[in-house]
């Protein structure tokens, strides 16, 4: 009987995580920042808006993140990304 109950648990955990991982895989980020993301590399992380490319490039060059890139977004502010 214990065998059983633990082989149904790990059959329901190996359900849940495959269940898991179907579900990120098909969830697809919606926002427009994703598509001028430097690269469309999964690995860019975007970081936050700025009106100017001054105060992006500042704020690049103080992060912990050696590879950032500035970027025009629609809105003609600019977006800083980092490669994590």
């Amino acid at each position: 009987m214990r065998t059983r109950i633990w082989l149904t648990s790990v059959a329901m955990g190996a359900a849940v995580l495959a269940g898991g991982a179907v579900t990120t895989a098909q969830a697809a980020p919606a926002s427009s920042e994703a598509a001028t993301a430097p690269g469309i590399a999964a690995d860019w992380l975007y970081v936050g808006t700025y009106r100017t490319l001054s105060e992006c490039q500042a704020d690049g060059r103080s992060s912990v993140y050696e590879d950032w890139d500035c970027k025009r977004g629609a809105s003609g502010k600019w977006q800083l990304w980092v490669l994590a």
